[in-house]
């Protein structure tokens, strides 16, 4: 538990620094919108609200606009309530350092310890999911109930294809080996639990601009990963040969900004740009075991925190 908590503090800390910048730039983007929306001072003006809804509106009192006008019946109810929908899409990742340590028994004693570390590399990746929400009708903006900020809770849940590469460089203590380098590549499939809130500004034009965050947990699973020395070479020997698949879990946090699209009364598109941060982790492979290798420990590996740079693109649907 004490390691879950600082990890989960390290991770905020670090996602916050990253996005505080961009989401205070976003925050003005969205709010010179709705600083000319909410101006409903004095009554509501026809020529720019024709299907405005007047019921409870003391300043529309009387507008002949609204009476009797089927156009403005229920247009007030613009959230969506329950909703639902599947999102692809696909990204890079820029992610923290490498460490894979172990001990090998060489013949020559004593036995070489390893502490080798390298940069990851960046790399692309997929993912596909789903997500669940329900929207509530939120705020209206100024005369126009067509103008209103919506609050939503919404769960998805997707899967993040990906890989961990790095060059690793063993700093040897005993100076036995000038150099001692490995080649670091790990598959990796990850499965992401996340909670949302969202707020979206919807609009009279059927493009709804949104922004949400999110925390909840990522299963990280290395499948099949591979520790190949290059210097001193050794060919074909996987210094995780014994077990080389192996998996952890991380607290995980999200930041997200997108646009939607309505097709019709129940069907909307989505596109959005969602970052994606994911918390240390630590495994541990299986040792090497070849008839011809110096047998080893068990090898430990660890991951710093992880991002994914998503573009997203999906379809949903209100129920």
């Amino acid at each position: 538990m004490k390691g879950f908590l600082l990890h989960s503090r390290n991770l905020l800390k670090t996602v916050g620094r990253r996005l505080g910048a961009a989401m205070s730039l976003l925050g003005v983007v969205l709010l010179a919108p709705l600083a000319w929306a909410s101006d409903d001072s004095g009554a509501c003006n026809e020529a720019l609200f024709p299907n405005v809804i007047c019921s409870g509106n003391p300043a529309c009192s009387g507008n002949p606009v609204c009476s009797g006008n089927p156009a403005c019946s229920g247009a007030s109810n613009v959230n969506r309530g329950f909703y639902g929908g599947f999102l692809v899409g696909g990204g890079v990742s820029t992610n923290d350092p490498i460490v894979q340590t172990g001990t090998a028994f060489v013949p020559t004693p004593p036995p070489l310890p390893v502490w080798a570390t390298g940069e990851a590399a960046n790399r692309a990746g997929v993912m596909a999911g789903i997500h669940l929400g329900y929207e509530w009708s939120g705020r209206r903006i100024g005369c126009d109930p067509r103008w209103a900020i919506l609050p939503a809770l919404e769960f998805e849940g997707y899967y993040l294809g990906t890989q961990q590469v790095g060059a690793l460089n063993n700093f040897d203590s005993t100076n036995r080996i000038p150099e001692h380098l490995f080649d670091y590549r790990a598959p990796l499939n990850i499965g992401v639990l996340m909670p949302n809130f969202l707020m979206t500004l919807h609009t009279p034009f059927g493009i709804h601009p949104y922004v949400g965050f999110g925390v909840g947990t990522a299963i990280v699973s290395n499948a099949g990963a591979t520790s190949l020395q290059l210097a001193p070479p050794e060919p074909g020997i996987n210094h995780f040969n014994s077990n080389p698949s192996v998996t952890d879990w991380a607290p995980a946090a999200t930041c997200r900004a997108g646009l939607r699209f309505d097709l019709g009364n129940s069907w909307y598109l989505f596109t959005e740009y969602k970052f994606l941060a994911i918390g240390a982790t630590d495994y541990t492979f299986g040792p090497t075991v070849y008839p011809t290798h110096s047998p080893t420990t068990a090898w430990s590996v660890h991951y710093g925190t992880m991002f994914e740079h998503l573009g997203v693109l999906g379809l949903g649907c209100r129920f």
